[in-house]
This record gives structure tokens, C-alpha cells and sequence, in this order.
């Protein structure tokens, strides 16, 4: 997942900005269209509830690059979000959706949290701010006696 974060790949809301929400919306339409025909479904998702998943994910999930809408499907085909009992609903993809964004942002947390730390323990030592820091704290402390 720290691969598709770390993408250069556009964002839907980019998408959005440059190509019109009709555009975005008809993308994710495609894929979730994929989908369906990838899961070989007995009851798949029907092209009103195709249409209403792209409008919500588009609104909701717009901050996801095309390198997470690529690894989410993956996922999804592949069985890591269980079984489908041969169908699948408006529910069951924005709850895909939805777990798979809560883990894409705590991870960005654990990322930027690591950075954040590993900056901090870079810096060197500042010799001169740091001599200063000391003398005056010594020498408010010598005054306070």
C-alpha cells in the first residue's frame, strides 16, 4: 500500500478538476464494470448501482490516487475481502471502499509520524545555539541562588 501512496499517480479529485465529474465518474464505472465481469457474479451489481457507487466514491473517496483504486481492485478480485456469495451490492463495495481508506490513512499517519522522526533525529548538533541555550540557563539558574 506505501506503493500506491507513494505514487506520482493522479488523484480522482484531480481527475475531477481537469477532466469534468462526468469523466471521473465514467472512470470508476469502468472499473467497477470490471469487477463484475471479473467476479463472474450469479447477481452482479446492476448499471443503476454501478452509476450510484461511481457518484459516491467520486464525492466521498476523491483524495484516492489511480494507484489505490489499482491495488483496492486487485484486493477485492483476489478474495482479501472475503467471499462475495456470489453477488455484490452498493453496501459491499463502499464498505470495501471505506475499510481500505481507513488503512490507506493510517498508514500515511505511520509514514509521516516515521519522517517526522527520523528528521528529528537527524539534526545536528548546533554548537552555537545550543552553547547559548546552556549559558543562559546557567545563568538564570546561578541567579535564582
Amino acid at each position: 500500500m506505501q506503493i500506491a501512496i507513494d505514487s506520482e499517480a493522479p488523484t480522482l479529485a484531480a481527475f475531477n478538476r481537469e477532466r469534468g465529474k462526468q469523466f471521473t465518474e465514467g472512470m470508476v464505472m469502468i472499473w467497477l464494470m470490471y469487477l463484475n465481469n471479473m467476479l463472474n457474479l450469479r447477481k452482479p451489481l446492476t448499471e443503476d448501482q454501478i452509476e450510484l457507487c461511481a457518484i459516491t466514491i467520486v464525492n466521498d473517496y476523491a483524495s484516492l490516487k489511480m494507484s489505490d483504486l489499482t491495488l483496492l481492485f486487485k484486493r477485492i478480485i483476489s478474495g482479501q475481502f472475503g467471499e462475495f456469495f456470489e453477488s455484490l451490492s452498493v453496501a459491499k463495495v463502499l464498505t470495501f471502499f471505506r475499510n481500505y481508506n481507513e488503512e490507506r490513512l493510517n498508514l500515511a499517519e505511520e509514514m509521516s509520524i516515521r519522517t517526522h522522526n527520523d528528521k528529528m533525529s537527524d539534526d545536528t548538533f548546533n554548537y552555537s545555539s545550543s552553547v547559548q541555550r546552556l549559558w543562559y540557563g546557567a545563568k538564570g539558574f546561578n541567579s535564582k541562588k
